[in-house]
């Protein structure tokens, strides 16, 4: 696609894959499905096709990650590898990128994809991108790509279908992750998708409407690029996504529904959706040898470890080096707690 620069957000730590994702090589550097690519990898291999160039990917991570992203993407260059002091959330980060952009390549239309996101249907994929691409250009809005779901998800949020346009719809709103009984209530519905994080805008516009909504933040960070001196100011920037700061206030959100089988690859149980199937009684990465066991998710990373589990229901059981992981599905939004305990501070992960 023409005047398009692609931007990958690579600087997440996954503390919810913990032990297997660490702050020294988080999720989005490894390769979950152990098929030979990691998920940064296997999302730049599928923005490729649409920019037609390396040189038109950006991957914006944190500064102890250029040399991971370097070696898993050679093939771009290491002036692409945008690096943030450190993290805060997606609109600082986001408005960076609408900045750097802006420098090279003057106003153009930019696409905002995550590195830790599962694809099934690559080319559907692609198709919804260029559909989104089309919609932005025609409305110059903000525009958003959501999945069509297929069950009752309370782990995501939702962007509610408006007024048709041409090519998708208008937002009518975003909406948090919701409870059980109303996820069931959106399904039914049928207007609603789930938001997925992935954005298309011109840079000129994010940047207006940035400067709209959260001018502080816009004048702090548009005067320290300008000036060179990121690392001094990017600290002291509010931790703000950008569906706060933009994306639930703006009267400019456009939205294309998709289905190219999509999950968020959030915590552990996403391991079920990811390589699991009905048919399974529990869902296995390494070897595993099971009793009366059901509902568990295995993973090891050594192929001569052996898990053997004996009448017991819906654990994960993670084994990477000398540390293993045991905690019930039911309590992995705990990990980033547990993570904060003093007494792992100083474990080695061999």
């Amino acid at each position: 696609m023409a005047d398009f620069v692609a931007v990958i957000l690579a600087g997440g730590t996954g503390q919810r894959f913990w032990p297997l994702s660490t702050p020294e090589k988080p999720k989005q550097f490894l390769d979950l499905e152990q098929c030979g690519r990691s998920l940064l990898q296997a999302t730049f291999d599928r923005l490729l096709p649409l920019v037609g160039s390396e040189k038109d990917i950006l991957v914006i991570t944190g500064t102890r990650y250029k040399d991971l992203v370097a070696e898993q993407l050679p093939e771009i260059p290491i002036e692409n590898i945008v690096l943030e002091p450190v993290g805060r959330d997606t609109a600082p980060a986001i408005a960076y990128a609408a900045l750097e952009i802006e420098k090279r390549y003057g106003s153009v239309m930019m696409g905002l994809f995550t590195s830790d996101h599962k694809v099934i249907n690559d080319h559907i994929f692609q198709e919804s991108i260029i559909t989104a691409y089309n919609l932005t250009k025609r409305y110059k809005g903000l525009t958003t790509v959501g999945i069509t779901p297929d069950y009752p998800a309370t782990g995501f949020g939702y962007i509610q279908l408006g007024e048709s346009v041409e090519h998708g719809f208008k937002v009518k709103g975003f909406v948090e992750k919701p409870n059980e009984q109303t996820a069931a209530s959106y399904l039914e519905s049928g207007d609603y998708a789930w938001n997925n994080g992935i954005f298309l805008w011109y840079t000129d516009t994010i940047l207006w409407e940035l400067s709209k909504y959260v001018p502080d933040l816009m004048t702090r960070l548009t005067d320290a690029f300008n000036a060179n001196k990121l690392e001094d100011v990017f600290p002291s920037l509010p931790k703000i996504s950008i569906d706060y700061a933009v994306l639930e206030r703006t009267e400019r959100a456009y939205v294309v529904p998709a289905d190219y089988g999509w999950d968020d690859l959030g915590d552990w149980v996403a391991l079920e959706r990811l390589i699991g199937n009905k048919t399974d009684i529990n869902t296995v990465v390494g070897k595993h040898i099971a009793m009366e066991a059901s509902g568990n998710i295995i993973y090891t990373t050594n192929e001569d470890d052996v898990v053997v589990t004996l009448g017991v229901e819906n654990l994960v059981v993670v084994k990477r080096g000398n540390t293993v992981l045991l905690m019930p599905k039911d309590r992995v939004q705990d990990l980033k707690k547990l993570l904060n305990d003093d007494r792992l501070t100083d474990i080695v992960i061999d």
